[in-house]
């Protein structure tokens, strides 16, 4: 044990080096937009990177640790004729290049339509379709029609379709405090057969390898989900919640439900508060030198109408300090608990985690 202390130790004695070595030494800055051209045309270069390590312990399949660079995005911002945007950004990540965020937007007051490969208003996967948002101080409403196919793997003449709303309400909104509480439905039809998936909180595995709980279900006439959400700011804490229900019908065998809910609670330190951004309905970055502690509970489970897909649950605690307008360094432990019907089989294991993020 003491051997395991020394050698974790020193492997994150020196990740820390390096990451408070690389902030002195990081010379490029972020870029404000840049004006060239008649009709208002602007540009903007924007990106990130992500330098991780960490550890795994007490795991019966022996993972190791890892130091690695991840998700490394580059692309650019555009703004022209008044009322018209565009964004097309590029990542590397787990061995290959992919789309990211690939639009046009025409804004028109407190209003927008957005056509291209760009984010749901719900969850966190992207597709390529029509969206139309309106932000208004107290509200926020997005909805949108999507291809519900993968058009980075496939060009399948029948990929289905979705339809995705999101409507956020702030009844108090405040300098240092918030309430944020948003309903989010998806209803998509065009797959028989729908797999879900989910692993560990970390980029050090790929995707394969990070499978902890996997559900496929066939038979399928179509899907409604729904994610439910709650962000509260007061002074210095921070907490924030989502529910995740996804509901499919299906033609002879019964109806299958996976469900997972999340809650963390924040404390900042050094800084005067967490920053929310009222046009996303997110939480961003605080100012330079801020330092924050977090603690946030997960569940996931995919057992349902006698499909076996697990269920997993974890526990995490971390901290993060920015260091400055463009690097933030993160550290976190978690603790995992994987159940008997994962893929994977059941097991409990720790992982301590470090993280070194440039973005611009």
């Amino acid at each position: 044990m003491k051997r395991l202390l020394t050698h974790l130790g020193l492997r994150f004695f020196l990740l820390f080096s390096c990451i408070f070595l690389s902030s002195f030494f990081i010379s490029l800055s972020a870029q404000e937009f840049v004006k060239g051209g008649a009709n208002g045309f602007e540009w903007r270069l924007i990106g990130r990177v992500f330098f991780d390590g960490g550890y795994f312990f007490n795991d019966t399949t022996d993972l190791g640790s890892s130091f690695q660079v991840n998700d490394i995005r580059l692309g650019t911002q555009i703004r022209f004729l008044e009322h018209w945007e565009a964004k097309i950004e590029l990542g590397y990540g787990d061995s290959k290049i992919s789309m990211k965020d690939i639009f046009l937007t025409y804004k028109f007051g407190e209003q927008a339509v957005r056509v291209g490969y760009q984010y749901e208003p719900f969850g966190n996967s992207r597709k390529l379709g029509v969206g139309y948002s309106y932000n208004h101080q107290w509200f926020n409403f997005m909805g949108g029609i999507y291809s519900d196919g993968d058009v980075q793997k496939s060009k399948s003449l029948d990929q289905g379709y979705s339809l995705a709303a999101k409507l956020i309400g702030r009844p108090l909104l405040k300098d240092k405090k918030l309430v944020h509480l948003s309903v989010a439905p998806r209803f998509s039809s065009g797959q028989e057969t729908i797999t879900f998936n989910a692993g560990i909180p970390t980029d050090l595995l790929t995707k394969d390898d990070n499978s902890y709980v996997e559900a496929k279900v066939d038979q399928v006439i179509n899907q409604w989900k729904l994610d439910l959400e709650m962000i509260l700011l007061y002074n210095k804490w921070y907490f924030q919640g989502q529910y995740f229900l996804a509901h499919l019908n299906r033609f002879q065998a019964g109806n299958y439900n996976g469900k997972g809910w999340y809650g963390q609670i924040g404390y900042m330190i050094l800084g005067a508060k967490h920053n929310y951004n009222a046009a996303t309905g997110m939480i961003v970055n605080p100012a330079p030198k801020s330092l924050e502690v977090l603690c946030r509970y997960n569940m996931i489970d995919l057992n349902d109408a006698g499909i076996r897909g697990g269920r997993l649950t974890d526990i995490s605690l971390g901290m993060n300090y920015f260091i400055n307008k463009y690097v933030a360094a993160k550290i976190n432990y978690t603790h995992m608990m994987v159940g008997n019907s994962s893929p994977k089989g059941g097991d409990d294991f720790d992982l301590i985690q470090a993280r070194l993020q440039f973005s611009f």
